[in-house]
């Protein structure tokens, strides 16, 4: 017994601690999770008061969505090499005590998740070339084979909508592809810069997030609204990448590597929200999720 309590307290001094932020971020906060890279990989939960008050280790997450009921989905990649296509991978879900309960391994980077409203869940495969339709048994039910080559730079964020259509940003490319249910290229939409993250509007029109942009496309693929990050200097704009449109028509999204990590931009182009632009030891991620 004794041996086992003592390999207890092994890992217990082994277990990684959280990151810790000198300060917390400037409130008022939105509470969102995030995706962060840095420090080893971790999910973390920032609450209204700026603090992080959940974490759970993810190595090389930039994808992560809160669940009905609470859980935590994100997408993962184990020894991760940018140059390599073998690493161990895939998407996991826990519930708010930690505890996995559901997860898909596959091999190769994965940048992407998303759980759909069938219960199968959508797995972005970079290294694969594929979106993959995965059910609630692990099953792999569809995939989607994306017109960029496989890897590094095929894709990063993918959106399922409500009818099955499957939007990609496909970064090396320049260009969100759309696939229909079925898995069929039905068109593209060209943008100036690497896209990372999209989302499809009430009004049926695209947005994209990269670099230093992000831009609003209407249905023939036209830049109907954009703004440039260059044009907030004390924002520090390096890659806007995980974004989330708010239900008052604010732009949510993460300023991956950037001097104030996340940012709220509002229709007209005002600040609504930046966090802390202080050192404040903030780990390096992509992805964002704000929670109602």
């Amino acid at each position: 017994m004794w041996i086992t309590a003592l390999l207890a307290v092994l890992s217990l001094a082994q277990a990684p601690a959280r990151p810790a932020l000198a300060a917390p971020l400037k409130t008022p906060c939105p509470a969102f999770l995030y995706a962060a890279e840095g420090d080893g990989g971790w999910i973390l939960r920032f609450n209204r008061q700026g603090e992080i008050d959940w974490s759970f280790r993810a190595p090389m997450s930039r994808d992560v969505w809160q669940l009905p009921g609470g859980n935590v989905l994100f997408a993962f990649n184990e020894k991760y090499d940018p140059k390599g296509h073998d690493n161990p991978s895939g998407v996991m879900e826990v519930d708010p005590a930690g505890k996995v309960v559901w997860r898909f391994d596959t091999k190769g980077q994965v940048w992407a998740c998303q759980r759909l409203a069938d219960g199968n869940t959508l797995i972005g495969a970079a290294s694969q070339g594929k979106v993959l339709i995965v059910s609630p048994a692990g099953k792999i039910v569809r995939e989607v084979r994306l017109r960029n080559a496989p890897g590094h730079s095929c894709m990063r964020h993918a959106r399922a909508l409500a009818d099955g259509t499957i939007l990609v940003a496909e970064e090396s490319a320049k260009a969100i592809r759309e696939y229909d249910p079925q898995g069929r290229f039905v068109r593209e939409m060209t943008v100036p810069f690497p896209p990372f993250s999209v989302c499809r509007l009430p009004n049926g029109h695209t947005l994209t997030s990269g670099k230093t942009h992000l831009v609003e496309l209407d249905k023939a693929g036209k830049v109907v609204w954009s703004l440039d990050g260059k044009d907030y200097p004390d924002l520090g704009v390096r890659w806007l990448a995980g974004l989330q449109v708010l239900p008052n028509g604010n732009i949510f999204c993460c300023n991956a590597g950037g001097k104030v990590g996340f940012i709220e931009f509002s229709r007209d182009k005002k600040v609504a929200w930046a966090s802390n632009d202080k050192p404040i030891h903030l780990p390096a991620g992509h992805g964002i999720h704000v929670l109602p």
